[in-house]
């Protein structure tokens, strides 16, 4: 994102109260996350796992903290919460009505392609894509700056690009992250009816060529879904997850932010992931249903797995048995 004006990183420190390391006339005029930095550019750096992005830069500068500004060579802003910084600055140089805001009877720069059947009551924003043979139903939203391949099928009630949650807490208090991506939308693909799908905080959330998603489900800012996955009623996708290609999700599945999912997984229905999946195949957890008085017992037994398998390890080295 293209900023008001150019700034150098001195003003910005002078600006916020930080501390600088490097050239003090760096300068940066726009905004771009790490992993799609573009030249003239900050962004920020708060976690050391993303360490390795900044091998291969283009950004001018980056703001991080003091604790991994000692690892990094580019001029840096140093401040304890990065994000925060970061976010300043896009609030004070956008105008939010250029992402969240606007009229769907004045709309702009609006592109549809041939045979689209567009229902009433559809809200459509300003410098939307939207394809050949698209059908989208009733009472469908459909944010600034989104792009929608040929077609696709949106069901009723439906949101393409809403804000995504991101927050960050500064002073105690939760402050609002400006979300300036988008959604893009491949080619062949189908939205069930009320399901939520976030625009990127910086670069795009991405719906891949030929994927299929079920009613009420939730995709969150920053996601990636690979061709070919099937995403059954009421799974939630936290943000900044990526699932490969010909994946299958079981309904009221929930999916955490930040993690990896490879091609060809099988997620049975109820499944909670917690973490990366690097290897092909079926996975699933939880319980399955039992009469209540049973659960009850069987729930108080699981409480006290911990303590049972330290026992039973103890035992085990009292009597050689390893």
């Amino acid at each position: 994102m293209k900023l008001n004006k150019k700034y150098s990183i001195k003003e910005i420190a002078d600006l916020y109260d930080c501390q600088l390391a490097g050239n003090h006339a760096a300068s940066f005029d726009s905004v771009s996350s790490l992993i799609n930095s573009k030249p003239n550019s900050i962004s920020f750096l708060s976690d050391s796992s993303h360490m390795k992005l900044l091998d291969n830069t283009n950004l001018s500068c980056v703001i991080t903290t003091p604790e991994l500004s000692t690892n990094i060579s580019i001029p840096m802003i140093i401040t304890d919460n990065p994000q925060f910084i970061f976010s300043k600055i896009i609030r004070e140089n956008i105008d939010f009505k250029e992402y969240c805001f606007f009229d769907a009877s004045k709309n702009t720069n609006v592109t549809k392609g041939d045979s689209c059947l567009i229902s009433a009551n559809v809200a459509i924003g300003d410098n939307v894509k939207i394809g050949n043979n698209v059908t989208i139903y009733p009472n469908t939203t459909i944010y600034n700056n989104c792009e929608i391949g040929d077609r696709v099928i949106i069901h009723a009630g439906s949101v393409i690009g809403s804000d995504g949650f991101g927050l960050i807490k500064q002073n105690n208090v939760w402050i609002k992250i400006p979300h300036i991506g988008n959604v893009v939308i491949g080619n062949d693909v189908e939205i069930g009816a009320n399901t939520t799908i976030d625009r990127a905080t910086i670069d795009s959330t991405v719906i891949s060529d030929n994927v299929k998603i079920d009613n009420l489900v939730h995709i969150a800012h920053n996601v990636q879904i690979g061709k070919n996955t099937a995403i059954a009623a009421c799974v939630g996708i936290a943000g900044s997850t990526i699932i490969g290609g010909n994946c299958t999700i079981g309904g009221g599945s929930g999916i955490n932010g930040h993690i990896e999912i490879c091609d060809n997984v099988h997620i049975h229905g109820m499944t909670m992931v917690t973490k990366s999946i690097n290897k092909p195949g079926m996975y699933a957890s939880g319980t399955t249903v039992e009469p209540v008085s049973s659960w009850r017992k069987n729930q108080a037994r699981f409480k006290e797995l911990d303590a049972l398998a330290r026992n039973i390890k103890n035992e085990k080295n009292k009597t050689g048995d390893v």
